[in-house]
């Protein structure tokens, strides 16, 4: 295979229509670390004092309970806010405070502390994910939640330092500390502030949890929830870490890549296959010290490794495309919020129920004349029902969409007055090659006719709502505004991405040329380099290699 091919392959594959700006990346990656550091921690800590959750008292309900009550709720706190950052570093710095608390000497300081830090780190997630969210789009999201989730629990690792040697668990939180030093330095130059006319929107949230497709996804999640709960109660969480980290950042990897390639209904299919191989084993040889060769927990630290982390990217990225819709902005927060409530609480009743009926079966031996072996064959008819439920889900990702480069035909940005600020046509094929393409129309005219399209229509409907499509046969004009500033996308077919893409390239422009649009006085020359700007956003690399 020449080299070439290999790296072309690697771009499109790993890479392509990943485009997150610096300042972004670099906020995203600190505020998730902080997040990891916390989870880490309080998990290898409950792990190690429930001994590996063979022991669970009421204390452990209780604490798993509240915390899946607390993403309801904190999914509400969320949408509330607009500013998801300000929101974020404050409440970042309250779950520091309650770490601190609870590494002071006494139980009530700890339980309170332990308090603080459980009511903040659901609202912490989930402010993250709708940040995430805001800044990435159907073709990217899956990969970019794999690398986060890599990137932050390979490093949030360090944190078990601080758990098993005791004595130093009270630098946990001058560790916190300095990463939200780091964050509000990142805070300098990025913030995410929605705004009112985004979030507007006709739909209820009772509405959108129940609709056909979501319900579909979100019911699945929580059966499989169910079955790690199941398999918690059944093996323990016994595992050998090295072992079960390996296993799950190379399973992310590849599950990120299929959710984003592939598409997320057959990469979810293909993970429950792989989840069905590995119960249908520990099921097979439940008595036995090895299964296939493996030392069984080895083999029982992999089956994890493809659990649990692989679920939460499934959650993070099938809730993302479900709050993306127009009519869902709103209602961010809670969406996010109730598939992790679902998460939590599918764990809790499939590890009680295990525990129950495996009780039952023990107590009256003579339930196996009735139904043989229930217990051990649960697990595969929930398998079997959750393949034939999501035969009929929703494909969020179409081929069509990952095609969107070859659907778009034309840009225009222009100012509230119509004159043309840049423009550029996708038919030429020096687009994205050095040079420029010369336009073959007079685009001051197109300006400023698209420009009195818009004041037309809003005068007509009376609205103040923003025109955002115009359909006419096989053509498609999208527009998207900045505070001085319109860009007009004409597309051959109307996809969510193109709406997306189109949003964050108006939104680079306003920030790079705001003075320029300020004081703009009918010189065009200083908006050239906006061509960098449509090349970092409509370039749609070595889509040629897609085969």
């Amino acid at each position: 295979m020449k080299k070439e091919t290999v790296k072309n392959w690697f771009i499109r594959v790993f890479i392509r229509d990943i485009n997150l700006p610096k300042n972004t990346s670099i906020y995203l990656f600190f505020s998730f670390l902080s997040i990891t550091l916390i989870a880490v921690a309080f998990l290898f800590k409950y792990a190690m004092l429930t001994s590996g959750v063979l022991i669970v008292g009421v204390d452990v309900y209780i604490f798993l309970i509240v915390l899946a009550s607390s993403f309801l709720v904190s999914g509400i706190l969320v949408d509330i806010f607009k500013n998801k950052t300000r929101y974020f570093n404050l409440t970042l710095l309250i779950c520091i405070i309650g770490l601190f608390i609870s590494a002071l000497p006494g139980l009530i300081l700890y339980y309170f502390g332990l308090f603080v830090v459980l009511i903040t780190i659901p609202q912490l997630i989930i402010t993250w994910f709708t940040i995430f969210v805001h800044e990435t789009n159907i073709l990217n999201r899956g990969r970019l939640a794999a690398y986060f989730l890599i990137s932050g629990f390979s490093i949030a690792f360090i944190s078990l330092i601080f758990i098993i040697f005791e004595y130093l668990y009270i630098y946990f939180s001058v560790l916190e500390l300095g990463i939200f030093m780091v964050i509000i330095w990142c805070s300098r130059k990025y913030k995410y502030v929605e705004t009112k006319e985004r979030l507007k929107s006709e739909k209820k949230y009772l509405n959108i949890i129940f609709e056909k497709h979501f319900f579909r996804y979100a019911s699945s999640f929580f059966i499989l929830s169910f079955i790690l709960g199941d398999l918690l109660a059944r093996y323990s969480f016994e595992v050998d870490f090295i072992i079960y980290g390996i296993a799950s950042f190379i399973y992310l990897l590849f599950a990120g890549c299929a959710l984003d390639n592939f598409g997320r209904k057959i990469s979810i299919v293909l993970g429950i296959f792989v989840l069905s191989f590995f119960l249908i084993s520990n099921g097979a040889f439940i008595e036995a010290s090895y299964i296939f060769g493996l030392p069984r927990k080895v083999f029982l630290s992999i089956h994890y490794g493809l659990s649990i982390l692989p679920l939460l990217l499934a959650i993070f990225t099938i809730s993302g495309d479900f709050s993306t819709e127009r009519g869902n902005l709103k209602f961010r927060g809670r969406i996010n919020g109730f598939n992790m409530s679902l998460l939590l609480f599918g764990v809790i009743i499939g590890f009680t129920f295990s525990r129950w009926i495996n009780y039952m079966y023990n107590i009256f031996p003579v339930l196996n004349n009735f139904v043989p072996n229930f217990p051990d064959l649960l697990n595969a008819f929930l398998l079997v029902i959750l393949l034939v439920w999501m035969m009929a889900m929703k494909e969020f990702l179409v081929s069509k969409e990952k095609e969107w480069a070859t659907t778009l035909k034309n840009i225009f940005v222009f100012n509230k007055h119509g004159v043309c600020l840049y423009n550029q046509s996708f038919e030429h094929k020096e687009l994205f090659k050095e040079g420029e393409a010369k336009a073959d129309f007079d685009e001051d005219l197109i300006s400023g006719v698209l420009s009195g399209i818009i004041m037309i229509i809003s005068e007509i409907t009376h609205s103040k709502k923003e025109l955002r499509q115009i359909q006419k046969e096989e053509v498609n004009l999208l527009f998207t505004y900045g505070k001085y500033h319109i860009v007009a996308l004409i597309t051959s077919m109307e996809l969510p991405v193109l709406f997306k893409k189109l949003d964050e390239f108006s939104r680079e422009f306003e920030n790079k040329f705001n003075k320029e649009l300020k004081h703009f006085q009918g010189n065009v020359s200083p908006f050239d380099p906006t061509k960098f700007l449509v090349v970092k956003y409509f370039n749609q690399k070595y889509v040629e290699y897609a085969e």
